[in-house]
């Protein structure tokens, strides 16, 4: 990825954009999720080509594509302060529920932690010295844990799903009401 940023960062110092041109020389770490990485996105889209082709395109589409995006820029930065915002509102609010509303998840995660531990590392640890505890069995933890991650990661996915259904079923049966 350095050599994409390089080569973007020349760009943005040949056609004049210093906001481009900062954002990327002030990277330091991943580029996935972060502005830089934001900021390569666009750049590619304008360019039209994927961000990891953009050393093989042509200098001037790419600094076409930097003009563009230091013309966007202020509200590409604007986009991805409110998703950082909306990111802190949200642990914000699970923090505000108090320690009952929100202990489940833990409770959950910790015991699911310990039951796996349990039946793959303790339990054989244990028969070398002649203890033996019944397994657990396999399968009933697996279920044990999908449906916690139904739950906890896809309750409101399922929810949506299931309304999306229930309304396409009302349309399909009042379009084929004679």
């Amino acid at each position: 990825m350095a050599p994409i940023i390089s080569l973007i960062v020349a760009a943005a110092a040949k056609v004049g954009a210093p906001v481009v041109k900062s954002i990327l020389e002030k990277h330091v770490g991943g580029i996935p999720g972060s502005l830089a990485g934001a900021v390569i996105d666009q750049v590619a889209e304008h360019a039209g080509v994927e961000p990891d082709q953009l050393a093989t395109a042509e200098p001037a589409v790419i600094e076409a594509a930097v003009k563009e995006v230091e013309a966007a820029g202020p509200e590409v930065i604007a986009l991805y302060r409110a998703g950082l915002e909306a990111q802190f509102k949200l642990l914000e609010t699970e923090n505000a529920e108090g320690f009952w509303q929100s202990a489940w998840r833990w409770g959950w995660m910790y015991l699911l932690a310990i039951l796996w531990v349990c039946a793959f590392v303790l339990f054989p640890a244990l028969k070398i010295f002649e203890v033996r505890i019944d397994p657990i069995d396999t399968a009933t933890l697996m279920t044990l844990t999908g449906w916690f991650i139904s739950l906890y990661m896809g309750g409101h996915t399922v929810k949506e799903i299931g309304r999306q259904a229930v309304e396409a079923v009302k349309t399909w049966r009042g379009s084929n009401v004679q």
